[in-house]
């Protein structure tokens, strides 16, 4: 039985979604279990997800931090993030600071930030020559 073009473009749209899934969850384990930050809660770990979106013809595997968290740790934050500088840290509910250790309540603290700890980067990075080559596989098989 001979199969249309229309029929064969179906059918490798649907493997290359099956494909670009297969990559996300491989991607997403991957991250979870090689992010090198201490967890507390395990909840920025745990919210760390992938998919994949289709829109048209196009097909997008994504992978991303589902907290804000996740966020910092990927970018880094006062003098070692974006911004470049250190950031003051107020007290919310009263009006001082006071830790054990501490000497004496302070009304802020100048703290200079965390050094950033990727995941999501260099996890596509490890996979995204495996999946350029794969798709090109798929594409050029009839």
């Amino acid at each position: 039985m001979a199969f249309s073009y229309e029929q064969k473009l179906n059918r490798k749209k649907a493997e290359l979604h099956a494909l670009a899934d297969n990559y996300a969850g491989t991607m997403e384990r991957y991250a979870k279990t090689h992010a090198e930050w201490v967890d507390r809660t395990g909840h920025t770990r745990q919210s760390i997800h992938s998919g994949v979106e289709v829109n048209g013809d196009e097909v997008t595997t994504y992978l991303s931090h589902g907290s804000e968290a996740g966020n910092y740790l990927e970018e880094g934050t006062g003098i070692h993030g974006p911004k470049g500088v250190p950031y003051k840290i107020k007290p919310k509910n009263k009006q001082a600071l006071f830790w054990y250790g501490a000497s004496h309540p302070v009304r802020e603290v100048i703290h200079p930030g965390i050094k950033a700890q990727p995941i999501i980067g260099p996890t596509v990075d490890v996979h995204w020559n495996k999946m350029r080559d794969s798709v090109h596989r798929l594409f050029r098989r009839d």
